[in-house]
């Protein structure tokens, strides 16, 4: 490996140690395309165009990480290091860079910069007999789906709804992101707004009127939550959902008309432009679930009028889980900062494990249930009386306990 070559290698491990910026990470996998190493052109010559008929991309970000080749098809990466990858300190990112991109349920090949210049064969072999395997298990996989005797081919489906409290934390939402990418089931997520459209709404002036924690949503107001969570929260989500190899599409309730509901109406408030949820279109979902494809959808509706609406998430979430739950095994989870639902509301270690309808009821006429949860347990049992397997609620940052039942509180359909 030339000196310019290693310095390129070099510059971009500390680089990806540093985590930038998702902008950043993509200037710079264009900046390596046009600067192969000897090793990635002649490794890239025979699989850009190859007899598995896959495609691969060259330099292609994965979550914080820039892989040298990767094939989102079978989900495999293949890295080829040079000869200071036997340094321990490498050894050591590299290690801990392998096992984050595993974690979205991707296979990584790797090989030395001279097995490829030297045995370009004995390498294509290898990669070869791992494509063969991996599109063997996938296949395995649907075939145990769609010979099970539950559910629409005994599929299973996850909704999960993420809250303001991550979506405003990049932190937070970064790895939730990675953790919900990793989940091989079909997958559905829906987000709250977060602190951002009341941040610019002030910045506009357009005043903000809460009651009860509720939104009144005036002309104007509806203009900002519009542009603000159908547009750069969903679409911030999509990015990085791609960025872990996880294929995202970003949608609210008008898109292919997805969710009708109605213009709220109460006895003595107005909340203006407030959706209440009519209908789902199952059929719609079902279609691009299938397809490959996890939905992500921000909490904005239609009346089939013209008219758009803001609406609540948490029932966003609890509505197209009951919908789907004609055709799929589903569950909901919802994820929030707190580790589920918890006996002391200032203690997260008092989390109540399970919880039925009875014992709900005890706690909220005990006032042990804190006013912010009984929403979401509102939601969780309406989704539990429409044919909702399970609903899980828990700290986001615990998904994959979430989805494992090994954290938060889990209330099951007793109906």
């Amino acid at each position: 490996m030339s000196k310019e070559d290693k310095k390129i290698k070099e510059e971009n491990i500390k680089w990806n140690m540093h985590f930038g910026a998702d902008t950043i990470i993509f200037e710079k996998a264009e900046e390596l395309r046009a600067r192969m190493t000897p090793a990635e052109e002649i490794l890239w010559n025979v699989i850009n165009i190859n007899d598995w008929r896959l495609k691969f991309r060259r330099q292609h970000p994965l979550s914080h990480y820039i892989a040298d080749f990767y094939c989102h098809n079978v989900k495999l990466v293949i890295e080829l290091d040079g000869g200071y990858h036997e340094n321990k300190e490498v050894k050591i990112y590299d290690t801990a860079r392998e096992n984050e991109i595993k974690e979205f349920g991707i296979t990584v090949l790797r090989f030395k910069n001279e097995e490829v210049i030297n045995n370009i064969e004995a390498v294509l072999n290898k990669i070869g007999e791992t494509i063969n395997s991996l599109k063997g298990a996938a296949k395995k996989r649907a075939e145990s789906s769609n010979n099970s005797p539950s559910g629409d081919g005994g599929k299973e489906l996850i909704v999960v709804k993420i809250g303001g409290n991550i979506i405003d934390d990049e932190t937070k939402l970064s790895t939730f992101l990675r953790s919900y990418a990793s989940i091989e089931t079909n997958k559905i997520l829906v987000h709250g707004g977060g602190k951002l459209a009341t941040a610019v709404a002030e910045a506009i002036g357009i005043p903000q009127q809460l009651i009860d924690g509720r939104r009144i949503t005036d002309a104007e107001t509806l203009k900002v939550i519009t542009m603000v969570y159908a547009g750069y929260i969903n679409k911030n989500i999509v990015a990085q959902l791609q960025a872990c190899g996880c294929n995202a599409l970003g949608l609210t309730g008008a898109d292919a008309n997805m969710i009708e509901a109605h213009k709220r109406i109460h006895p003595q408030i107005d909340y203006g432009f407030v959706g209440d949820i009519e209908a789902v279109n199952t059929g719609l979902i079902q279609t691009l679930v299938q397809s490959g494809l996890s939905l992500v959808i921000a909490p904005v509706t239609h009346d089939k009028k013209g008219l758009l609406l803001n609406t609540n998430a948490d029932t966003i979430a609890q509505e197209i889980a009951a919908a789907m739950s004609t055709l799929y095994d589903v569950e909901l989870i919802y994820c929030f900062e707190k580790n589920g639902v918890l006996m002391n509301a200032d203690d997260d270690n008092t989390v109540v494990p399970k919880i039925n309808s009875a014992d709900y009821t005890i706690l909220k006429d005990r006032h042990i249930i804190s006013a912010g949860m009984i929403p979401k347990l509102d939601n969780a049992f309406a989704a539990l009386k429409k044919g909702v397997k399970k609903v899980i609620i828990g700290n986001a940052g615990n998904l994959k306990d979430l989805v494992n039942h090994r954290s938060g509180t889990i209330i099951e359909n007793e109906y």
